[in-house]
Parts: C-alpha cells; structure tokens; sequence
C-alpha cells in the first residue's frame, strides 16, 4: 500500500477533521497554540507535476494528517468548551486513570514507580507527548485509552523481560506477559510500511512472540 492510500485509509486531512467538527482551520490552529489539542500526526510535501491536453504544470502541495481519535478528542474540547491546557489535561488525566483503573481491575499489576507514586508526573509526560503527536504515529487511532495500553503495555514488557533480554520465563511471567501483548496489540499502530521495521510494533510486539514462542490470537 502506497504511503497516501494508508494515511487516506487510517487517518483525516487537516479539512475532513474541521469539516467534523465544523470547526474553522484557524480555530484549529488556536486549539494548537493554547495546548488544548495534538498537532499533526503526518505532515505531507508533494511536488506534482501534472499533464494534461492543456500542457504541463508544477506545483507543490502540503497537506496534515490526523488520527481518526482526534474526532472524538475535538468532541470533547468543544463539549467542555475547553479553552485552557489545565482543563484540557484535566480531561486526558481523567480519561487516562480510568482506563488504567480497570485494567488494573482484571489482574494486571505493575511495579514500575511510573505506575504507582510518580503516577501524576507520568502522566503529564504522556500529555506532552500526546500534545506533539507521537500517540497520533504510535497508536491505532490517537485514543487516550490506546496510549494506557500502549504506556502500560510497554513497561511491563520491560519489566517481565527485563528489557527483553531474558532468555526464559517461568509461567507466570509467560501468563503476565501475554496479557502485556494484548494490550499492546490493541493500542499500536500497524505503521506505513517504511516505518514496521522501526516501529514499537515490530520491536514489542512481533519480536516478543517470535522469541518467547507466545501466541495472543
């Protein structure tokens, strides 16, 4: 798949996610500006050159992409009426203990400090990282409940393996670690195809089955 069928495929333009919201670019742009919502998740340059019966004409376009979760975290911003970044990161770290609660409700504990006495400042980074896009590459979709799974996911992997470099497990941690899998399998991005070799997903997902012979099907 070409890299602009899969960013037409997995995510919104710029317009198509103001079009959504019924939202202006400029508003958008402000948004942005206040840290009340992520900037792009791909920002696209193309030099076309294009032929036609009329001749041939050149000319440069630049497009932003956004993941399909952006909706529903615009929804949200206008339905708060949102207008400060502490109101916003209110929502996200509400969102955000939530999903970890339940998580936490079917079984799955993890010693890591970022998950238990430095929870708070945890999650702050996470914001800041969700704010400058990185979720909007990483995840399925941009969903504050994708970056848990993928934040949880990823500590307790390193935790279980100690930073995959285990060379067995004992049935617990095989048990436990699998449930790690999963959670990562549900938040991660499947990439564009120049990124699966660099991707969370390749390194923490495909490479853990394949070296501790697990299935999460």
């Amino acid at each position: 798949m070409s890299l602009t069928n899969y960013l037409s495929n997995h995510f919104y333009t710029e317009k198509e996610l103001c079009d959504l919201l019924r939202l202006e670019q400029t508003e958008l742009a402000s948004w942005q500006a206040n840290k009340l919502f992520p900037k792009p998740s791909y920002c696209i340059q193309n030099q076309i050159k294009c032929s036609s019966y009329l001749g041939f004409y050149e000319c440069e376009e630049f497009r932003d992409y956004y993941p399909k979760g952006a909706y529903q975290w615009g929804q949200l911003i206008q339905k708060h009426k949102v207008t400060q970044a502490s109101h916003a990161y209110e929502i996200f770290a509400q969102q955000y203990s939530t999903v970890l609660a339940k998580i936490v409700q079917q079984g799955v504990q993890c010693l890591s400090e970022a998950f238990n006495e430095e929870l708070d400042e945890h999650i702050q980074q996470s914001w800041q990282q969700f704010l400058c896009s990185k979720y909007g590459v990483i995840s399925q979709n941009g969903l504050v409940e994708e970056v848990v799974y993928i934040d949880l996911g990823r500590v307790l992997v390193d935790e279980i393996t100690e930073e995959r470099s285990k060379t067995s497990l004992q049935p617990e941690e095989r048990a436990l670690l699998i449930k790690a899998l999963k959670l990562l399998n549900r938040g991660l991005s499947h990439n564009a195809a120049h990124e699966k070799h660099e991707s969370l997903r390749y390194h923490y997902v495909d490479a853990i089955l394949q070296k501790y012979d697990l299935s999460i099907r």
